[in-house]
C-alpha cells in the first residue's frame, strides 16, 4: 500500500482502464476513499500533496518571490499532507503564488473538440479567508482549467480557452468566468438571464441577491469538494457565429454532504455554452489552483488567511464524491 500511495502522490499517470497490473501490496489493505477514486475507470491522473519534493516542483512564488505555497502536515483531507497557501497582509493580487500540474507530464493527455474531462479537488478555507473584505480586489481565484503545454511551448495561466472557478466580487459564492479577455474581447462570465443575472443557474443564484438559499456559499474549517465538467463543442472563432454547443458544469459539495450541480451550461439544459478557441493547436491539459486575487490592495492590513488543497483527480468519466 505504501508503494501505490507513492505512485499516486508523484503523480503518476493512470490509463482510466477499469483493470490495471495487480500488485501485491493491494491484496493486504482495503485502498483508502481518494485512493479508491484513482483507481476508478477513466482516471487519467491523481494529485495528493503528500511528497514535498514533487510538491515544489509544482509550485510558483509570489510577488516578492516567496513560496507561500508549501505541504501542511497537519491540515489534510487524507494522506500525508495537503497544499497550503497564506494569504498575508500588505500583499498585492499574487498574494501567494500557484500550484501548476499538467494532465500529463509527457503532455499526452489533452482534450479538444468533442472530448470530454472533470477536474474534482478538496479546499478549505479558513474563516479569515471568507469574513475578509479584500480592498479593491475583484475576488480570489480557486482553480483555473486551461491550456495544455506542448513541445517547445508552456502554456501560460492565461489563454483564450481558459475557464475560471473564483469568488467573483467576493460574494462569498463559487461562480465561473471564460477566455482571458479574447472571447468577443471580454472575460465572460457563465451567467444565464433567467428574469435575473443567474450566477450559479442549476441552483436559481441570482447576481443581486446571493445568498444561501439558493445559492450554495463556501464554508469554512471543512473540506469542500468541487469538480468541473467541460465537453468543448465546435470551437467558438469570435466571429459571432455560435453553436450553443459545449458543455461546462460545476458540482459544488460541502464535508460529507453530496456535491450540488451549482452551473449548468449545457445544449440539454438548454443552456449551451461556446468556448473560445483561435489556436488549432489548442486544447485543455493544464490546471492551477491559486488564491490570486486581481486588483488586491497591497496597503491593506487584513488578518493572514489560509486555503488549503487536496485529493486532485482528472478523470475522462464523472469522478464519485468523496466518502
Amino acid at each position: 500500500m505504501r508503494l501505490l500511495k507513492s505512485l499516486l502522490l508523484a503523480g503518476v499517470l493512470f490509463s482510466g482502464l477499469s483493470s490495471r497490473p495487480f500488485r501485491p501490496q493491494e491484496a493486504q489493505t482495503a485502498p483508502s476513499d481518494f485512493e479508491a477514486r484513482c483507481r476508478a475507470p477513466g482516471v487519467v491522473r491523481c494529485f495528493g500533496f503528500d511528497d514535498p519534493a514533487e510538491l515544489r516542483r509544482h509550485l510558483e512564488p509570489a510577488w516578492n518571490g516567496i513560496y507561500r505555497g508549501e505541504m501542511d502536515t497537519q491540515v489534510k483531507a487524507s494522506g500525508r499532507g495537503s497544499l497550503r497557501f497564506t494569504i498575508p497582509p500588505f500583499s498585492p493580487a499574487n498574494t501567494s503564488g500557484s500550484f501548476w500540474m499538467e494532465f500529463a507530464d509527457d503532455l499526452s493527455v489533452q482534450f479538444g473538440q468533442g472530448e470530454e474531462f472533470y477536474v474534482q479537488w478538496r479546499q478549505r478555507f479558513s474563516p479569515e479567508m471568507l469574513s475578509t473584505h479584500y480592498e479593491d480586489g475583484n475576488g480570489w481565484k480557486q482553480a483555473i482549467v486551461g491550456e495544455g503545454s506542448r513541445p517547445g511551448h508552456t502554456a501560460a495561466s492565461c489563454t483564450p480557452i481558459h475557464l475560471v472557478v473564483e469568488d467573483t466580487y467576493q460574494d462569498g459564492a463559487p461562480r465561473m468566468y471564460h477566455s482571458c479577455g479574447i472571447k468577443d474581447d471580454r472575460y465572460e462570465p457563465l451567467e444565464v438571464l433567467r428574469g435575473s443575472h443567474l450566477i450559479q443557474n442549476a441552483v436559481g443564484c441570482p447576481h443581486n441577491r446571493v445568498k444561501s438559499p439558493p445559492c450554495v456559499m463556501y464554508k469554512a474549517n471543512q473540506w469542500m469538494t468541487f469538480q468541473l465538467h467541460v465537453k468543448p463543442g465546435a470551437w467558438y472563432k469570435n466571429d459571432r457565429k455560435y453553436h450553443h454547443d459545449s458543455t461546462v458544469q460545476l458540482w459544488v459539495g460541502e464535508e460529507g454532504k453530496p456535491s450540488k450541480l451549482v452551473i449548468d451550461m449545457s445544449p440539454e439544459r438548454g443552456t449551451g455554452y461556446d468556448l473560445v478557441n483561435l489556436d488549432p493547436a489548442a486544447k485543455y491539459g493544464k490546471v492551477w489552483l491559486l488564491p490570486y486575487n486581481t486588483h488586491k490592495n497591497a496597503r491593506q492590513d487584513h488578518p493572514t488567511a489560509y486555503t488549503w488543497y487536496d485529493e486532485l483527480i482528472i478523470s475522462r468519466q464523472r469522478i464519485a464524491d468523496p466518502r
